[in-house]
């Protein structure tokens, strides 16, 4: 089916940033043309007053961890590690599908339409990412046996979910690591090693905490990244979520070895992490940045537009600075830079000819948005706009918000599965 986005403002995102009043043309899943197209369509939006832009992409998440959205709120990340595993233990498969279901028509009605994920039983979420029509980057998570829940080898499983799913057109696989606290040297050289043998990413957390370096150096007497760089495992395979306690020499040995970060800001802000993850040094060094909301426990949404305001707004408060993380950076971060970090910049993350169709129609005719012109429409983007004026999002030229409402799902019948899992898992009714 064709399909014509009329009289919108493109966001593009093209190398050149460019910003249109247009149409986009989307024919056969990819975008056909762009500008003042002639032609007609199956079907026409009407985008007048509305911003057209790609689809946000979300490159560090933990789905199914909707199911534990409020139960870990005010404590630190131990604390929350601690209630999450109790929970995650009574997890059956179908609880796992359902969550990342709900997070999927969360993600897709506040204009995400691509995800990045870490987790086990990830062959679940790929159905959830299905069933609602989402893209997802799907990590399973590897880690030593002595502390996983998994049955059998993780690595297995990870080699078992990987070679299942390669070549999928909304699931695309690749292999977790959970971190160095419980990831030994040979955990991390067989998760290498298989991402280079099946051609696929790399996803892990990294220098997340102060503790986390601390520790770590105290046991091996190297820093986290100092430490992977030692045994061979950076790589330009890598995306590394948070990198917040990082010093100077070790953004450096990042871009060296081409590892791209997954910032997430509301997060670490939220677990009271500390420190500011050093973008401007990230960027200065040639390292690529993205965004990332982490999970719904320790971030409890999923609003990109959101994460975009609080990333500009901690850059710039923590270097006293109004002009660090402008607008137009903050948006290549959820854009074009998150597709770059996937690798996958060829296919998504802009408006180009060619390029996958997956976009967002977000309405700025709306008191918080008003006024907007051609100047204020990117600032507006980051600093003003919500998840919530999203009105259409469209993944491989298929409509799947339309209006507002998710086309692939039925979401009340999903919000009310998952509430009935939760009383069951917390023992609380509704």
């Amino acid at each position: 089916m064709s399909l014509l986005l009329r009289g919108g403002w493109i966001v593009t995102q093209n190398p050149r940033r460019e910003l249109v009043r247009g149409d986009v043309l989307v024919e056969g899943g990819t975008i056909a043309n762009i500008g003042q197209v002639r032609d007609s369509a199956d079907r026409v939006i009407d985008c007048t007053d509305c911003a057209v832009l790609p689809g946000l992409i979300n490159t560090h998440h933990h789905v199914a961890n909707t199911l534990l959205r409020g139960v870990a709120d005010d404590v630190p990340l131990e604390g929350m590690l601690e209630k999450a595993y109790a929970i995650d233990a009574k997890l059956t498969r179908r609880d796992v599908q359902m969550g990342a279901l709900l997070g999927c028509i969360e993600m897709l009605k506040s204009g995400t339409t691509s995800f990045h994920d870490l987790f086990y039983w990830e062959d679940e979420v790929a159905r959830g990412v299905r069933e609602a029509g989402i893209r997802g980057f799907l990590s399973w998570v590897v880690l030593d046996e002595a502390f996983t829940t998994q049955r059998g080898s993780p690595l297995k499983n990870a080699e078992q979910f990987v070679k299942k799913h390669k070549g999928d057109d909304l699931v695309t696989p690749s292999v977790g690591l959970q971190g160095v606290y419980v990831c030994s040297e040979e955990s991390y050289a067989g998760a290498k090693a298989l991402a280079e043998r099946e051609g696929v990413g790399l996803h892990t957390h990294l220098s997340e905490t102060r503790g986390e370096v601390y520790n770590h150096r105290k046991k091996t007497g190297l820093r986290p990244v100092e430490w992977l760089d030692k045994i061979g495992f950076l790589c330009d395979r890598l995306v590394a979520a948070h990198a917040v306690w990082v010093t100077l020499n070790e953004v450096r040995a990042l871009a060296r070895h081409g590892v791209r970060v997954a910032h997430c800001p509301t997060s670490n802000m939220k677990l009271a992490s500390g420190g500011v993850a050093p973008l401007p040094e990230m960027f200065e060094a040639g390292v690529t940045v993205s965004l990332g909301t982490d999970s719904p426990i320790s971030n409890n949404g999923m609003d990109m537009f959101q994460e975009m305001k609080v990333c500009a707004l901690l850059q710039k408060s923590s270097r006293w600075d109004a002009s660090v993380a402008p607008a137009q950076r903050v948006l290549d971060l959820a854009t074009i830079d998150a597709a770059r970090a996937l690798r996958v910049e060829d296919r998504l993350g802009s408006i180009e000819t060619g390029k996958a169709a997956d976009l967002a129609v977000l309405d700025l005719h709306r008191a918080h948005a008003t006024p907007f012109n051609r100047e204020n429409i990117i600032r507006h983007l980051v600093y003003a706009c919500r998840g919530g004026d999203v009105r259409y999002g469209i993944v491989g030229g298929k409509v799947v918000v339309d209006e507002g409402s998710v086309t692939t799902v039925d979401e009340g019948a999903v919000v009310d599965r998952v509430q009935e899992i939760a009383a069951e898992l917390y023992g609380v009714n509704a």
